[in-house]
């Protein structure tokens, strides 16, 4: 190798150590990092809390009790005190309680009341309604024949008034009732139902003759009347239940109507005023005239949206007040200074004096747990496991991850140091060639 081709060669053995050596420095420095996260993981891992499984000692207390004999009494709270009463010394303070059952008025909202004011027409036929009498007659002669209507005035004196029969159209509402109120579907063939008013009272007469004129008709006919009464039958529908006026004579509606006035007295419940359904079972109701009639109102609405076109008033419409009386258990409450004392060893209260009362109570005790609170703090503990869990195997699998991006740069950085090896022991080969070659010019030139 001539001098030049050696100092070619020296010179990129030296850049390409050069490079080798930077880039092992890199690698260093990736480590070094790959080090802080495993140790930054590391602590992570320190810092994580095992999760503890509760213990139901940890939510079980005694409970004490005691009986006078009327009620059942719960003790609450006990405190240690010295108190002096009438030369009597007590040494606790306790608070009790028992439950007594109340009837009660509530009020709730009905959110879907689906209120509807409904009318029912009830039909009845009564013949000869203006009096004893009350037929009609034929009476003049040739064209001047006119129909006249027997009218009692109650007293037995009977009148002729002139009556002008009309003819009831099939289609309308009259001759509906008319059926309704004689049990028919139809008239018989040819006959038609026709109107005579006298007084402002309309009766009914049936004719196979048109009776809108009397000339087809003799003298001496007659036909018998009738009024049909319509009886209206109004009511509210809340839902599918049907809501009827109060009735004070049902005693269970009046029992829970006073309990309501007792207990609502701004509500001003008047008693032809209010409505009583059942919904849930037998649960009694009771709703203010106003309430249902603001209630339906708020379901007419403007058609705007897309919605209203397609339901009915009964849809969207406001909330009901609704109320109802039930027997409800009350917690009732005393506080007072007692003598409490243990003397059966057993480390629990065993009878109660109360600074009120003249006896001394048997205490009865027992070991309650808050089962709600218990669940609750295991499902807390089940939350708690399955989150460290997870924190532990995203440690686990970022340290994994570190592990093998340090395996690979260890074997990169293995491989550069052989290299380097290689390139120092090469470099130092060409160096000795240089060096020949030098003192062989030198030797040249002395010669």
């Amino acid at each position: 190798m001539g001098m030049a081709a050696s100092q070619a060669r020296y010179l990129g053995l030296t850049a390409r150590k050069t490079n080798v050596e930077y880039e092992g420095q890199q690698i260093n420095q990736a480590r070094t990092a790959l080090g802080n996260q495993s140790a930054t993981l590391w602590n992570q891992m320190l810092s994580l809390s095992i999760p503890t499984c509760p213990n139901t000692t940890d939510y079980t207390t005694v409970q004490y009790s005691f009986s006078d004999g009327y009620n059942k009494y719960t003790i609450s709270n006990v405190q240690s005190v010295e108190k002096e009463i009438d030369g009597v010394k007590y040494n606790k303070q306790i608070t009790y309680y028992y439950n007594q059952d109340t009837f009660k008025g509530i009020q709730s909202k009905n959110t879907n009341p689906q209120a509807q004011a409904i009318t029912e027409h009830e039909y009845s036929a009564t013949t000869n309604a203006e009096g004893k009498d009350g037929s009609i007659v034929v009476l003049g002669s040739g064209t001047n024949r006119k129909f006249k209507m027997n009218v009692d005035d109650g007293a037995g004196n009977i009148t002729q008034q002139d009556v002008t029969p009309t003819l009831v159209d099939t289609k309308s509402t009259e001759y509906a009732a008319y059926l309704k109120a004689n049990n028919l579907t139809e008239l018989d063939a040819g006959k038609s139902l026709y109107a005579c008013t006298v007084n402002g009272k309309t009766t009914y007469v049936v004719s196979d003759k048109d009776m809108t004129d009397a000339t087809n008709f003799n003298t001496n006919d007659a036909f018998a009347t009738q009024t049909i009464n319509d009886k209206q039958n109004s009511y509210y529908m809340v839902g599918n239940s049907k809501a009827t006026l109060y009735d004070p004579n049902d005693k269970e509606q009046l029992a829970a109507y006073e309990q309501l006035k007792q207990d609502f007295p701004e509500q001003d419940f008047d008693a032809d005023q209010v409505y009583v359904y059942k919904k849930t079972g037998n649960q009694m109701f009771f709703a203010k005239k106003s309430d249902l009639d603001t209630c339906i109102a708020s379901g007419q609405v403007d058609v705007k949206d897309d919605r209203f076109q397609i339901s009915s008033q009964i849809d969207y419409q406001s909330p009901l007040n609704q109320y109802y009386a039930t027997t409800i258990s009350q917690k009732v409450e005393n506080t007072d200074y007692a003598i409490m004392d243990d003397f059966s060893g057993s480390g629990r209260f065993t009878n109660v004096k109360l600074s009120t009362m003249s006896d001394t109570f048997e205490v009865q005790s027992e070991e309650i747990t808050d089962e709600n609170a218990y669940n609750d703090a295991m499902n807390q503990y089940n939350y708690d496991v399955t989150k460290y869990e997870k924190s532990m195997a995203d440690i686990n699998a970022k340290t994994s991850v570190i592990q093998e991006q340090d395996r690979q740069l260890e074997l990169r950085l293995k491989q550069l140091e052989t290299e380097q090896k290689a390139l120092t022991t090469e470099m130092d080969a060409v160096k000795g060639i240089i060096s020949k070659n030098v003192e062989s010019t030198f030797k040249t030139f002395s010669s």
